[in-house]
């Protein structure tokens, strides 16, 4: 990508764009993620299990040594041997090790981004070898950051040793001459105070860090103007793309159409292929208003959901077809209708009437 393309690529990038970089296995990661969980997977292998490692590979060696004199390696079957104990004890000190590697490097990649299974990320490409590319990304701006984070922990790693250093270097020398089995422990607490300090300063870098890889995932996804309007222009001439577009808009249309039955105040029915919700109230005025309209099934949801609210459900099927045909929803009935829904409306207020007599 040349520089003048570069900085032509001045606009945010779609949804399209960013979805398409992440199923290309292209998405915002932090290095220090895994670096700050590795340090604690150091920590805690080391800080809890770092004095048994101690006594088993300390006793092992103790073993070997006492008994120097009678190890044979005249052939093979000795020399498998002494791999066979030496082997095992290695693996009761690396296993834990490993599996606390393990299971850190895989909380870093799911913590920080969904798995997603993509085969192109694993075959084989050329192109990535190329050594201008390589130095391209060395002298970058996230190459440059990476080497200011780099610089700073070799800094910390330094300072620290020292310390930690001159801090014990008393207790070294003395346990030198006075217990030498000291120094392990002395060891030990001399790298769990280095990998605490490491830690720190990981979690440190790790709070700027992670949202600093999401600018620079997103800065580097940047469009031009005209990709975004050639991406506008293929996405509105694929088909499958407008026969979704027009399904989901004429799925919600209908779901907002059927929450509006209930607000009707009757049902014109023909009486299961067509149904014509209307609602009429004197105080808002006009004619009566269409609030939903359907056939077939959405006839039967209409029918149902009205029964539901104890809305009347009138039967007239030349009315709920012509209703059906000539009235949109949302839209008042024309003035040849009136007459009609009149009777039916004045038909229901003299039931109701019947029903609940005023009282003097």
């Amino acid at each position: 990508m040349s520089e003048q393309d570069q900085q032509s690529r001045t606009e945010e990038a779609t949804d399209k764009k960013l979805l398409d970089a992440r199923n290309d296995g292209n998405v915002p990661t932090s290095r220090e993620v895994p670096n700050f969980l590795y340090l604690m997977a150091a920590l805690l292998v080391i800080a809890v299990l770092g004095q048994t490692f101690a006594s088993h590979l300390g006793s092992l060696l103790v073993g070997l040594l006492a008994n120097a004199g009678s190890i044979r390696l005249g052939n093979g079957g000795d020399v498998m041997l002494l791999f066979d104990v030496v082997g095992k004890a290695a693996a009761v000190v690396t296993a834990p090790i490993i599996l606390a590697f393990g299971a850190a490097g895989v909380i870093a990649s799911v913590a920080q981004n969904p798995p997603i299974p993509i085969a192109k990320r694993v075959i084989p490409d050329i192109s990535r070898l190329s050594p201008a590319k390589g130095l391209k990304r060395m002298f970058s701006l996230s190459g440059l950051f990476e080497f200011m984070k780099l610089s700073l922990r070799l800094v910390v790693v330094v300072v620290t040793s020292v310390a930690i250093l001159m801090y014990m270097w008393h207790d070294f020398t003395n346990s030198i001459w006075n217990d030498p089995s000291a120094i392990l422990t002395l060891s030990q607490k001399s790298v769990v105070a280095l990998l605490i300090s490491l830690a720190l300063m990981s979690f440190t870098l790790l709070i700027f860090d992670l949202p600093v890889a999401h600018v620079l995932w997103r800065r580097s996804l940047r469009m031009a103007r005209q990709e975004i309007k050639d991406e506008q222009k293929q996405m509105e001439g694929d088909p499958l793309m407008k026969a979704r577009r027009r399904s989901i808009a004429k799925a919600r249309s209908r779901q907002r159409m059927l929450k509006g039955v209930s607000k009707a105040t009757i049902v014109i029915a023909n009486p299961t292929h067509f149904a014509v919700a209307l609602r009429y109230v004197r105080s808002e005025g006009g004619a009566p208003r269409v609030v939903a309209k359907g056939q077939d099934l959405i006839a039967l949801k209409i029918r149902r959901i009205a029964e539901e609210n104890a809305i009347p459900v009138i039967e007239d099927k030349a009315l709920a077809r012509s209703l059906y045909a000539k009235v949109e929803v949302d839209q008042m009935i024309p003035a040849e209708f009136y007459r009609a829904i009149a009777e039916i409306l004045i038909r229901l207020q003299a039931r109701r009437n019947r029903q609940n007599p005023v009282r003097t």
